[in-house]
């Protein structure tokens, strides 16, 4: 099977239920079947505030209880895991995608993501038009380099 392009999984509401005990361990599931790009990184947004390090142990833990590979060795999961990064914003300040931005190009610069983002919003549904419309103010959702998705995990409605 052909590897995946090198890319940033952007996770909006990454503070939150799915992320901690879906979204992070089905990434690493990837990660141990050898299907993830050898340039890849997860970066969670949210409001809650978190380092790097917060955020990491935070999904560590999600792993080791939810992931297929639970009894997976420590060192396979920092190493997974030291490619998770977190940034805290105020998702319905367009202000703060400078922020995203920012955290991007230097991810992009460092771990040769060839500026293709997948943005995943985990969020209530009515940041669904504002996130969008925000990530397109700072040029995040325009394919001039790389590519660029936008994946909303819930249904439409109430």
């Amino acid at each position: 099977m052909k590897k995946a392009n090198n890319q940033a999984l952007v996770i909006f509401g990454a503070s939150g239920d799915l992320t901690y005990r879906k979204l992070i361990p089905a990434v690493f599931d990837l990660y141990m079947n050898n299907l993830l790009p050898e340039g890849y990184v997860v970066l969670g947004v949210s409001r809650t505030k978190y380092t790097d390090k917060e955020f990491r142990k935070k999904m560590s833990e999600g792993i080791r209880q939810f992931s297929n590979f639970k009894d997976t060795a420590c060192e396979k999961i920092n190493d997974f895991v030291a490619k998770i990064f977190y940034l805290s914003i105020d998702t319905e300040n367009g202000d703060d995608y400078a922020l995203v931005k920012e955290k991007l190009s230097k991810l992009n610069d460092k771990f040769n993501l060839q500026h293709n983002y997948i943005f995943y919003l985990s969020t209530p549904p009515s940041l669904y038009p504002l996130i969008p419309k925000f990530l397109y103010g700072q040029g995040l959702t325009i394919q001039e380099k790389g590519f660029r998705r936008i994946i909303i995990e819930k249904p439409f409605g109430h």
